[in-house]
């Protein structure tokens, strides 16, 4: 089985930390981890999270503190570089979850000419500078226009595909991280998210990672979505978006079952 996604962003990047979750891995009969990391953890990424930090005042905090801690990208793929060089029992690839705005495509492509990484995933935190998986920052169908909302964050999901610069899509429904569902049947723009997905040769994943944060779970998809995704053959990976050793393949059983 496969954990597609985990964080190493809560320990020191070190051989000792990575241990960790491998012998986890292992007692969840786990034989591949893709490990990754925010791209908001490196100096280079920051002028991507522009457009958040002008959006409120927390948001602007929250970048400027994640500026102060930022590491190079030379430094994160020294430390790849270090452990490819070791043995593990299971198959580890090392890449990065991009923060998605179609505002920063072309920063992005320039990055990316520079470094090389066995994947890169798209991910959408934000909708317009908003940050809506926040937990600092809950919401309600009170608070937002939920059917422009959900639109707009399908329209940005597009653009992210169309892009090209990506092996994959994260959680595909991570707006539904607070349980507020839009009525509006998007069958039709799921199939078109499917398709491109497949005509790129993206994958995608099932992701536990809102049972596991907020409790929500539906392992990062809706059906009608993974209906799409499967009847059009686009490639799910099952993971966990853990970011502790002992969350590594946490409900990967369960989720193969739905794969």
């Amino acid at each position: 089985m496969i954990d597609a996604h985990v964080h190493l962003d809560k320990g020191k990047l070190s051989l000792q930390w990575i241990q960790l979750f491998v012998d986890n891995a292992i007692k969840k009969n786990i034989n591949e981890l893709y490990l990754l990391e925010h791209t908001n953890m490196f100096t280079e990424f920051m002028p991507i999270y522009e457009e958040m930090a002008k959006f409120n005042e927390y948001q602007k905090n929250w970048v400027e503190n994640k500026k102060r801690n930022a590491i190079s990208l030379s430094e994160y793929i020294h430390f790849i570089e270090e452990m490819k060089e070791n043995q593990f029992p299971v198959k580890i690839k090392y890449g990065l979850e991009v923060c998605y705005s179609p505002l920063y495509d072309e920063i992005l492509q320039n990055i990316f000419k520079n470094y090389y990484f066995d994947f890169l995933v798209g991910s959408i935190h934000t909708i317009d500078g908003w940050a809506f998986s926040h937990l600092k920052q809950k919401w309600s169908e009170a608070d937002v226009d939920v059917e422009n909302i959900y639109k707009r964050y399908y329209e940005i999901m597009l653009q992210l595909i169309e892009s090209k610069l990506f092996n994959g899509l994260a959680h595909p429904f991570s707006l539904g991280c607070y349980g507020v569902n839009a009525e509006t049947n998007f069958s039709q723009t799921y199939e078109k998210i499917a398709i491109m997905l497949k005509e790129n040769d993206m994958y995608t994943e099932l992701n536990s990672g809102l049972a596991l944060n907020y409790a929500i779970k539906n392992f990062g998809i809706n059906e009608p979505m993974l209906k799409a995704m499967k009847e059009n053959n686009v490639k799910i990976l099952t993971a966990s978006d853990a970011h502790k050793p002992e969350h590594v393949g946490i409900y990967i059983e369960e989720i193969s079952k739905l794969i």
